[in-house]
């Protein structure tokens, strides 16, 4: 929680960099609102802002626990700027920690790999799986080990971070200080009583390098108004005409439609979750859990499309799927798994040039934030004010 001088330090800031009259947009009715201004998505000081308060206070996905299947699995990534590195230990529990050595402070691990200890690179300081020092070579003098049997305490063990699942999903707060991970999830399982999310299994994932600001991909991934002009396939699928709005539940942004019929890659060949009621396995769902867990539900699946910020000009996106049971792994759903993967590897290169152009576009004195359809893009709208309003600490309008 911060204080109340962090509170009216940091308004101040926002303030500051948004402008008066951008910091009034954000706040006012869908009739009459912009999106945020072009600051917020080419400053740097205001990525930091989002970084700090948007992502080290609060849940971020951090990978499919399929990744790292065997102790000593690891996966090195940066949530909210901090390098971390999610790991299997021996006892096969999940672990985040923070991935700096606690004597100078270089990165222990910088590509996936599997170890049995981590070694620092630099004066090989050696900690356990656990992140308990274990020994540090010539620190005391030539030739001398120090060897500690349970760990050097907590000022020389490496630090650890919130760290939970979800079927199979690894979820991180850097922080330590948000709600529980279930009052976290609650307003998406509350509107999906009729899936058993216990029966998915990771079948694998797509890494995109967007030259975009975060944001817009979320931006983009919430409103349907663009599928008539950039998605044939999706248009195809699922018209306009059964498409609406969707709304914020608390912090979770939601939306669902039912298709006229199955498609290859939505709900045809693969097997759906056990069982589904009729009118859910003609429907799709999706779901934004701030700041950036994207859900998307459908009869034979469950995949999230998930944004890590690099610079307010570059994201790095992870689209991870996951089927029903045997569908995930079995060669006897191969060729259905490789027809869904490719349908979604297309639909998300259809949306990253719209992407580059928007961001693009934000480099224009010309562009105030636009003028939003009340129609399809209040919740987008809502998402920058939820930002806005993470930053600076409000429920609701802070002048």
């Amino acid at each position: 929680m911060k204080s109340h001088e962090e509170n009216t330090k940091v308004l101040a800031k926002v303030k500051e960099l948004l402008g008066e009259s951008g910091f009034e947009q954000t706040f006012a009715p869908i009739e009459e609102a912009s999106g945020l201004p072009n600051t917020a998505y080419w400053s740097a000081e205001w990525l930091e802002l989002e970084l700090e308060y948007c992502f080290r206070r609060s849940w971020v996905f951090a990978g499919a626990a399929a990744e790292i299947p065997n102790p000593g699995d690891i996966k090195p990534i940066d949530i909210g700027g901090a390098p971390l590195i999610i790991l299997r230990g021996r006892d096969n529990k999940i672990r985040a920690l923070h991935n700096v050595c606690r004597h100078r402070g270089a990165k222990l691990v910088t590509e996936t790999c599997n170890k049995s200890t981590l070694t620092c690179p630099y004066h090989a300081w050696n900690y356990g799986l656990d992140g308990k020092l274990r020994a540090r070579p010539h620190f005391s003098g030539p030739d001398i080990t120090d060897t500690f049997k349970d760990g050097g305490g907590e000022k020389l063990d490496l630090v650890e971070a919130r760290c939970e699942t979800w079927n199979g999903c690894i979820f991180v707060n850097v922080s330590g200080d948000t709600q529980p991970l279930s009052d976290w999830l609650k307003p998406m399982l509350d509107r999906t009583p009729g899936y058993d999310f216990s029966s998915i299994r990771w079948a694998g994932k797509l890494d995109f390098e967007v030259s975009a600001n975060w944001k817009l991909v979320y931006e983009n991934y919430m409103e349907g108004y663009h599928v008539f002009a950039v998605h044939p396939r999706l248009l195809k699928f699922a018209p306009m005409n059964v498409r609406w709005s969707g709304e914020w539940d608390d912090h979770v942004f939601y939306n669902d439609y039912i298709f006229p019929q199955l498609d290859e890659g939505r709900g045809e060949g693969l097997p759906h979750y056990p069982d589904l009621s009729t009118a859910d396995a003609k429907r799709g769902l999706w779901f934004l859990c701030f700041p950036h867990f994207a859900a998307e539900v459908f009869p034979d699946q469950f995949t999230v499309l998930v944004s890590y910020p690099v610079a307010p000009d570059k994201t790095r996106e992870e689209l991870h799927v996951f089927l029903i049971g045997e569908a995930a792994t079995s060669g006897k759903y191969a060729e259905q798994r490789s027809a869904l993967m490719n349908m979604w590897d297309d639909l998300n290169r259809e949306d990253l040039g719209m992407l580059e152009l928007l961001q693009q576009g934000r480099l224009s004195p010309a562009y105030d934030g636009g003028r939003l359809s009340p129609h399809w893009e209040g919740p987008t709208h809502q998402f920058g004010r939820r930002i806005v309003q993470k930053i600076i600490g409000a429920n609701s309008r802070q002048a």
